[in-house]
C-alpha cells in the first residue's frame, strides 16, 4: 500500500531533511511518487520540468558566494548537456576547494564583471562564460557538444563566444576552446547530433551540414541531422522519442530515399560504442557517391575562414 504524500511537499522542491520532518523516509523518496531534481532535492513525480523548477531546486543547496557553472549552468540556460552518470551540481567559487558538500562539484575560478547573471534567484555564469568554460574541456567531442548546445539553446552567439575567447588568450585551456570553435555548429539540435557529426569529422570524413533540407518539387519535407548535399548522403540521430513515431519516421525515410539520397538513422548506441560501424557505412556511401579522401571540404573551409576573420577583427 502506497503511503500518503504530505500536502506540504507537493507544492515545490524540498530537501531530504525537509522530507524527514514530514515523515517521508529516504526509501520512500525512491518510490514512484517522487523524483530527484538534483542530488538531495526532490519533487512530486508529476511535477513538470521547467527552468524555474531547476532554479528553485538548486537554490536549496547552493552555498553562499558560489555560482552555478559548467553543465549545471547550461542546464539552467536551457541547454541540457549534463552527464547522466553524475547527479551533482557544478559550482564555481574563488575558493571552491573549500566547498565540501554531497551533491556539489566545486571548482575555483576567477569570475569577471559580466560573467555572472541571476536566473530564477540563482547566480549563474552568463551564457558566453558558460560556453567558454564548456569549450575548454579536454575532450574535444564533449567540448563541441557543450558549445553547440549553448549556441542552439543557451542564448549565446558564435560571434560573442569568438570575441570572448580572443579576449582571454592567456586563460587555461584556451587551446581546447580554439579547437572546439573550429567545429561549432549553431544548427545542431541535440548533443547526440553533435557527437554524430564529430565522429564523422574525426574519422577524416568531410564535415556534414546540419539540418539539411530534402525537397520534393522544391518544397522541403524533411531535414537531415547531418547531411552531405553534394553526394546526397545523410545520417540522422533517432532518440527515444522516435520510438513512439516509428511509422512516421519510416515513411519519411522512404520519401528521402525516393529523392535519390542514401539515408540511415542511428541510435545513441551507434554513435557511442558502435561509432566505427556508422563511420564505415557513411564513408562507404560517400565513396560510392563520388567523394574521395583528400578532396577539399568546402563546408569546413568556409567555416574556418569565417572564424579566422572573426578572431582577427
Amino acid at each position: 500500500m502506497t503511503s500518503p504524500r504530505p500536502h506540504e511537499l507537493l507544492q515545490a522542491p524540498f530537501t531530504t531533511g525537509t522530507a524527514r520532518q514530514f515523515g517521508v523516509t529516504a526509501k520512500q523518496l525512491r518510490s514512484a511518487g517522487w523524483r530527484q531534481v538534483v542530488h538531495g532535492v526532490h519533487v512530486a513525480a508529476e511535477t513538470p520540468d521547467s527552468l524555474e523548477l531547476r532554479g528553485a531546486a538548486i537554490r536549496l543547496v547552493l552555498p553562499d558566494d558560489a555560482v552555478v557553472g559548467l553543465t549545471a549552468a547550461a542546464w539552467l540556460h536551457g541547454a541540457d548537456v549534463r552527464d547522466r552518470r553524475i547527479d551533482g551540481v557544478e559550482v564555481i567559487a574563488q575558493r571552491g576547494d573549500q566547498i565540501r558538500r554531497a551533491g556539489l562539484t566545486a571548482s575555483s575560478a576567477l569570475l569577471e564583471p559580466g560573467d555572472v547573471v541571476e536566473l530564477f534567484g540563482v547566480p549563474v555564469t552568463s551564457p558566453v562564460r558558460t560556453a567558454f568554460d564548456l569549450a575548454r574541456r579536454r575532450d574535444l567531442i564533449e567540448a563541441v557538444v557543450g558549445v553547440d548546445a549553448m549556441l542552439n539553446r543557451g542564448n549565446c552567439s558564435l560571434d560573442e563566444l569568438v570575441r570572448y575567447v580572443a579576449a582571454h588568450r592567456r586563460w587555461r585551456g584556451v587551446r581546447y576552446a580554439d579547437a572546439a570553435l573550429q567545429h561549432a555548429e549553431v544548427l545542431s539540435q541535440s548533443p547526440m547530433e553533435s557527437r554524430q557529426r564529430m565522429r564523422l569529422v574525426l574519422a577524416d570524413l568531410p564535415r556534414p551540414r546540419a539540418q539539411v533540407p530534402v525537397c520534393d518539387n522544391g518544397i522541403p519535407f524533411a531535414y537531415i541531422d547531418n547531411g552531405y548535399e553534394e553526394w546526397r548522403v545523410g545520417a540522422d540521430y533517432d532518440g527515444e522519442v522516435h520510438g513512439e513515431r516509428w511509422r512516421y519516421d519510416l515513411e519519411r525515410q522512404e520519401r528521402v530515399r525516393d529523392q535519390q539520397w542514401w539515408h540511415r538513422r542511428y541510435t545513441s548506441l551507434h554513435i557511442t560504442a558502435g561509432w566505427r560501424q556508422m563511420v564505415r557505412q557513411v564513408g562507404g556511401a560517400l565513396v560510392t557517391a563520388g567523394w574521395r579522401p583528400g578532396l577539399a571540404d568546402h563546408a569546413q573551409e568556409v567555416h574556418l575562414e569565417r572564424l579566422s576573420r572573426a578572431l582577427s577583427a
